[in-house]
């Protein structure tokens, strides 16, 4: 949900002078996308959690330096972006459990939405295999559905370069499929 031009324009203005209430009003429509985001690159709900929080609290301390001539959803997703990529350098989300499963309750569920749940944590597990820009690049352009150009504002990265990695980690989590889950493949195939 986006706000309405004049009203969004004055509360970035209102944020970058450090008005906390604008802050709220501004985060608010983006805390799904942050936190899915962060879920998408670590792979860990705990992480994804922490690494939100931190980004907020980033984004917060630094609303001096926040420009509101530009939008405010591509410069939260790039702190929380960096955040994530600087949590992932740690050794502390080395040791973060990568693919966790959610209790699964049988009564909610049909058979076809326990196995669409469990392809659905199979991919993800590969997809936290993948090497971090390759990764991110999926996780933003087939996760978050999001534009090239918007991709490019968020990573920094030329559309271009977006569009390899897009390719190329298309490939290589396929690659990682077959590896990982043969039987997967062959039970589609046959």
């Amino acid at each position: 949900m986006e706000l309405a031009r004049p009203i969004e324009r004055d509360l970035r203005e209102r944020f970058q002078r450090g008005d906390t209430d604008a802050f709220d009003d501004l985060v608010g429509p983006h805390l799904d996308t942050l936190y899915t985001l962060c879920l998408r690159l670590t792979g860990s709900k705990e992480a994804a959690e922490d690494i939100s929080q931190d980004a907020l609290i980033k984004a917060l301390a630094n609303s001096a330096r926040y420009d509101p001539a530009r939008p405010f959803r591509p410069w939260l997703l790039t702190i929380a972006r960096n955040t994530c990529r600087d949590r992932q350098r740690s050794a502390w989300l080395k040791r973060v459990v990568v693919l966790i499963r959610p209790p699964v309750d049988p009564s909610a569920d049909t058979f076809d939405d326990l196995a669409a749940k469990e392809r659905d944590a199979l991919v993800r597990s590969a997809l936290a295999t993948l090497p971090v820009a390759y990764r991110e690049a999926l996780a933003l352009f087939h996760l978050e559905d999001m534009s090239y150009n918007e991709m490019s504002e968020i990573t920094g990265t030329s559309v271009a370069a977006l569009k390899q990695r897009v390719r190329r980690g298309g490939r290589m989590l396929k690659k990682a499929m077959e590896r990982m889950y043969p039987q997967l493949l062959a039970d589609r195939i046959g």
